[in-house]
This record gives C-alpha cells, structure tokens and sequence, in this order.
C-alpha cells in the first residue's frame, strides 16, 4: 500500500520519511509535501491509500487536505498530527472522516500502531466496497428527507451525551424512543440494519471525544457483519442495546478509575508541596492538565472535602509532627508547613485542634 506524508516542519516531514521502516508495515512513500496543496497534486496523481499528514500548514491546512481527498477517494485513510491538544480540531477532522488523531511530539510506537491499523481499516474498507447493501424502500427513504429526519437526529445527540456520561439506564431509554419511531413508522428490517451502522459511528464519535479509544469495542469485531447476519428485528434490538450497555459501563468505569488516578495525583502533589506557600487549586490544576473548577468539584466528590479544607488538614498533620521537637521554634514550623504568618497559623492549627500550636506542644510533652 501506498502513503502520503504532509508536513510543513522539514525534521518532521523527513524524519517520518527516514527514520520509520515502511517497509515492515508493508507501505511504499510515495511523497513527502510540505503542505497541503502540493499534497492534493501528489495524492491526484499517486493515488495513495493512507495520508499522514499534519493539521496546521501553510495554503491548505490538514483538514482542508481531508476534506478535499475525500471527496476523490471516500475511502482513503487519513491520520492527522498536531501539536495542538484541542478537541475542537479532533471533533472536526472526525467529522469530516478521520481514522485517528495523533499528538506531536511523535511517539514512534504509537504511530507504528496506528498505522498498522490504518492499513488493516484500508483493507477493509476496500473489501467491503465490494460486497452489495441491503436496499431501501421507499417508505425507508422518507427518513433521510432532511425535515423527517430532525426528530431521530435530536435523539442520537441525546444518545451520545448519555453515552459520553457513562449513563446507562438514560441512553437505553432513548435507544427505547428511537426504536419506538422505527416500530410505529413500520421501517423495514434493511433501514434498521442500516441505522445499526449509524449507531456504531455515535458510539466511536462519543468514545473518542471523550478521549477513549474506540479500538476496544470494534478492533476485532466487524460490526456490519454481525448486523448483517441478525436475522429479525428482535434480534437487531437486542444486539443494539446490548452494545449500548456495554459502551455505557465501560465509559462509567475509566471515568471512575481516572477520577480516582487523578485525584491519588493531587494528593501526591499536595502531600510533597504543602510546604510551598504558593501551593494552590489552580497551581495543582495545571499541572493536572486540567481546569481547577473540574479538580474543585472532583476533589469534593471523590474525597468528601474541599481541596483547601484537605491542604489545610495536611498542614496541621505535618506540624503536629515538627511540633514534638522543641528545638524547632513555632515560627519555623509555621514557615514549614506553608504559613509566612505565625499568627494566622496559630489561628488555624487552633481552628482544627482545639489548641495553639503553644498549648499542643505543652500537652503532648
């Protein structure tokens, strides 16, 4: 197979070039531009099967390039690089027919492997071109009309929404409202076999704007052909809630297995910088990678306390602990444990213990 690489970085542009044996994942480069316009020409004239290309450039940016190779080759494998981490241009470059999204600075065996995977998806693709769609009557036509269509489409975003929360119980009821207008519509066995595709691209679209990769529920599965071979429209129903069930405990399980990583992180943070007195929510948060609203209201719910009102509980472990030395003067534990102010820590330290820092040292002596 045949591959396209686009970069206006000339080390990127020919490290990919060089320092990656093609040839053991069986490709041939069959150009290296630096930008997307020149690109459009080689990819006219070469006809490759895979485009690794990155998204910002000079006259035509990746998405451009996309848009436009997809139009001549529908089927074409696109793999976008950028070293911006926005979900904006993932969300768009998914829109418009990505296979995967790839942040800079390059990580070989990453790139190896999704390669590896655009190449078995091109395969694919091309083999199921091959093979004839069940064909759609004329009362299963009506439901593309753009006006007919508004109702299911609301229900699908809705779909997602629930999908990307983990919610279970929520996206089976409007799988339910969806089913609903297929029955009461009399829609035929083909349409909704046809719809199971369309179900399958909400899943992966929600997977992977919430940063899943969509490879654990579809990687060794054909989902078209699992459809096809469902003989009733029970058993549709069946096998489109059950992926739906899936999907939903999977994504509610990391998403508590990362809050709980991300929390365990915080603590880690908090526990060696509590003697930095600029520690803080938003300081912790970015080095999180993420907003202090969303650590704030994690940490809450995760620990059952502010993150201040735990900073603050550390704190005052820790000078419990230096205040069993009666070399170390108050001041300097004060100064220890985060506090440029004796007074104001002696008025905490009394606010949890019920003593000042004086009264404790005196008590456990």
């Amino acid at each position: 197979m045949k591959i396209l690489i686009v970069d206006d970085e000339p080390i990127v542009r020919e490290g990919l070039k060089n320092n990656v044996n093609w040839q053991e994942l069986d490709l041939r480069v069959v150009g290296c531009e630096a930008n997307g316009k020149s690109a459009l020409h080689v990819f006219d004239r070469e006809q490759p099967d895979i485009i690794l290309t990155d998204i910002r450039m000079p006259f035509m940016d990746g998405l451009q390039l996309t848009r436009e190779v997809k139009k001549i080759d529908p089927l074409v494998v696109v793999i976008l690089l950028s070293a911006y981490d926005d979900f904006k241009y993932a969300q768009e470059a998914i829109r418009l027919g990505a296979f995967d999204y790839i942040l800079k600075p390059i990580d070989i065996d990453t790139l190896k492997e999704t390669v590896r995977r655009a190449v078995l998806k091109r395969k694919e693709l091309l083999d199921k071109k091959k093979e004839p769609l069940p064909s759609l009557n004329k009362e299963d036509l009506k439901f593309f009309k753009a006006e007919y269509y508004k109702y299911p489409l609301k229900l699908e975003e809705k779909l997602s929404k629930a999908i990307k929360r983990g919610d279970k119980d929520l996206a089976l009821n409007i799988f339910n409202e969806i089913w609903n207008e297929f029955r009461d519509k009399n829609y035929t066995e083909d349409f909704i076999k046809r719809w199971g595709l369309e179900l399958v691209a909400v899943i992966t679209r929600s997977l992977i704007e919430i940063g899943e990769n969509a490879d654990i529920l579809f990687k060794e599965t054909d989902p078209w052909r699992q459809i096809s071979e469902l003989s009733t429209k029970e058993n549709l129903r069946e096998w489109m809630g059950n992926i739906i069930e899936v999907v939903c405990e999977y994504v509610s399980l990391t998403k508590n297995s990362k809050n709980r990583k991300l929390i365990d992180e915080a603590i880690k943070l908090i526990q060696e910088n509590y003697s930095d007195v600029n520690i803080s929510l938003n300081s912790i948060a970015e080095k999180l990678y993420i907003t202090p609203n969303y650590l704030s209201t994690l940490f809450k719910s995760e620990m059952g306390v502010t993150f201040s009102d735990y900073l603050t509980a550390c704190r005052i472990e820790k000078a419990k602990e230096l205040l069993k030395d009666v070399k170390v003067k108050i001041y300097e534990v004060a100064e220890a444990v985060g506090y440029t102010d004796q007074h104001y820590f002696s008025k905490v330290f009394k606010n949890i213990t019920g003593f000042t820092p004086k009264e404790y040292r005196e008590k456990i002596l």
